[in-house]
């Protein structure tokens, strides 16, 4: 959530409403302690596929060698930088690498149409108003087909429940919203996300999500009244917790240090 005070816009991310689905309190220290977010061995596993991935999109890259070869030196540069260890087993992560690398370019690869955006930015008006401010929607797609599909790629420790994703994930929401709104069309838009599953041998997954203007309107009561409560309560001042996630960690949640962690509670 970003505040445009002068033109009276309040810019909402997807990002931020899964952090508020999760724990509004996680929310709101993203937006008044942005200085203690830092990835994890799994964030940096992510975006070392996702610089992969855009290689070969790009043309940077022509065989899955060469995406390999892009996937390793990222992962290599990013994991010099200070980030959290999880359950993962750093040294079985080049493997892991190179399965994911070949459940992309061998099992999703062959089904997305090429020719598209790469990290296509968005930022469209949601069509509603929150105590004065007008919401706009904003964010990064991984990439987007000349058809108007949106390809969003994820690396997972399992494959995805699709039952599940199309039931409340509000990324394919927020991303169908915005395409249909910039190419006035919704009939012709689709989702899908790109799953490359950590593991020893090669697995991928094609989950495909379908949204549609009940969906979108969803969207606009939902967010509305997260954005009532958002801007009705000061950030300087707690909001309600949820520690019952697993997520509620400090290999997980980059504010454990400064929220429950503080509290140096036994388990």
């Amino acid at each position: 959530m970003k505040l445009d005070i002068a033109n009276k816009i309040v810019y909402v991310r997807q990002s931020w409403l899964n952090d508020l689905a999760i724990c509004p309190e996680r929310a709101r220290l993203g937006l008044v302690r942005p200085e203690f977010r830092t990835g994890s061995d799994a964030t940096i596993i992510g975006t070392a596929m996702h610089h992969g991935i855009e290689s070969v999109l790009g043309g940077s890259a022509s065989s899955r060698e060469e995406m390999l070869q892009a996937v390793s030196g990222k992962f290599d540069e990013l994991a010099k930088q200070p980030h959290k260890v999880t359950n993962i087993d750093g040294d079985k992560i080049p493997d892991y690498l190179a399965s994911m690398t070949e459940a992309f370019y061998e099992g999703i690869l062959p089904e997305v149409e090429l020719g598209g955006e790469v990290e296509k930015f968005f930022r469209v008006p949601l069509g509603i108003v929150v105590q004065g401010y007008a919401v706009w929607l904003e964010g990064t797609m991984d990439y987007l087909t000349p058809s108007g599909v949106i390809w969003d790629w994820k690396t997972a420790s399992k494959a995805y429940y699709a039952k599940e994703k199309q039931k409340s994930a509000v990324q394919p929401t927020v991303y169908t919203y915005a395409v249909a709104y910039e190419r006035k069309d919704i009939e012709n838009v689709g989702f899908n996300y790109g799953v490359m599953v950590r593991g020893d041998v090669p697995k991928h997954q094609i989950v495909p999500i379908s949204r549609n203007e009940a969906h979108h309107n969803w969207l606009k009561h939902s967010v509305g009244g997260a954005l009532h409560s958002a801007l009705a309560t000061s950030t300087q001042r707690n909001w309600v917790m949820n520690d019952s996630s697993n997520l509620c960690s400090a290999n997980w949640c980059s504010y454990w240090s400064v929220c429950k962690g503080a509290f140096n509670m036994n388990d």
